[in-house]
């Protein structure tokens, strides 16, 4: 059988209505192909990636970046409308924030975020998500021709999963509440550090990790997994928490209740996943965010620092410099004479 070439999707963003080609559609190309957003400036910025897999196979990873004036506010990101050869799968999941999405075909309007899975099973899709802005975001789709997901699950089982998801008689619309560690693969498919083949690979193994995830939770076909398997979906578990967590850190001992593991045994498998120990991993990574919102945006270093869980500013600075060799204030004052000398 012969799968079928899943179609570039075609986008107006609503974010920018005065621009010349309010239509627009991505290259074709078998490597990754980013599109930026068409944000104002004053709305912040995001780009959209497109990763094609294999014939009928096709990941979608969106990024977005807020400015703090838009906190609270729904911004509709754009119309998205896509054709397909035949019957297909969507799921997608978001990291930060919540999506309100307007969906044209079939009509429904789903709320969802962190913790949920979205699935549409048709032929077509048209939709416009809407975006919360009170936090920044990151969404992953999954496209999967049907004939396709039958040649690699086989067609009872890939009939098993669909109509597991409640998605027949197509078209269907949904939302689901998906544990974490199911999900956790498709948000890693698209990986910051590799390229080209091996980029292509690895979003390949993660996209098969997340079928097989799926499935195994929505058919119950999967055997309880090994005790040091759970204990891993755990750390997994902590990390997506910890990822999207913002403000003052809760204390180990609130994480070892949470988990259900001891404080040794969850600070040594979270470094052995994820090469640190669980505050210094995720002090790391705050301060990598930080960095970011310093050199894009305006925001006070105090309201950073605040939002990162530090109880002074000063504490901020001090573990900033110690990182990075340098205070937050020299940064920014560095971008402020490159802009006067642009």
């Amino acid at each position: 059988m012969t799968s079928p070439h899943l179609p570039d999707p075609h986008l107006r963003w609503l974010t920018n209505p005065a621009t010349d080609e309010p239509v627009s559609a991505f290259q074709a190309s078998d490597e990754l192909y980013r599109q930026n957003s068409l944000f104002p400036p004053e709305i912040g910025y995001g780009w959209l990636d497109r990763l094609q897999l294999a014939p009928g196979v096709l990941v979608l990873h969106g990024v977005h970046r807020f400015r703090p004036a838009v906190s609270g506010q729904l911004i509709p990101l754009g119309e998205f409308k896509y054709e397909f050869p035949e019957t297909s799968l969507v799921m997608q999941t978001v990291q930060g924030g919540a999506i309100c999405q307007r969906e044209c075909y079939p009509s429904a309007e789903l709320i969802y975020k962190s913790g949920h899975n979205f699935f549409h099973h048709a032929d077509r899709l048209h939709m416009t998500p809407l975006i919360d802005a009170s936090s920044n975001s990151e969404m992953t789709s999954l496209c999967i021709a049907d004939s396709k997901l039958a040649e690699l699950m086989g067609e009872d089982l890939a009939q098993q999963l669909i109509d597991g998801l409640g998605l027949n008689p197509p078209p269907v619309a949904k939302v689901m509440t998906i544990p974490l560690h199911v999900s956790a693969p498709l948000r890693a498919c698209v990986s910051p550090t590799l390229t080209g083949a091996l980029q292509k690979l690895f979003a390949q193994s993660k996209a098969l990790e997340y079928l097989c995830a799926l499935a195994g939770h929505v058919c119950r076909q999967a055997p309880p997994a090994p005790r040091k398997d759970r204990k891993r979906d755990v750390v997994q578990e902590l990390h997506a928490y910890l990822m999207q967590l913002e403000g003052t850190l809760p204390l180990l001992d609130e994480l070892t209740v949470r988990c259900g593991m001891s404080a040794r045994w969850l600070n040594d498998a979270f470094a052995r996943e994820y090469g640190q120990t669980i505050y210094a991993f995720i002090t790391d990574h705050r301060l990598n965010e930080a960095h970011a919102a310093l050199l894009e945006g305006n925001r006070p270093i105090k309201t950073i620092s605040e939002r990162l869980g530090y109880s002074h500013s000063n504490h901020f600075t001090i573990a900033f410099k110690r990182k990075f060799g340098y205070p937050p204030g020299s940064l920014r004052r560095g971008r402020r004479r490159e802009d006067l000398l642009s």
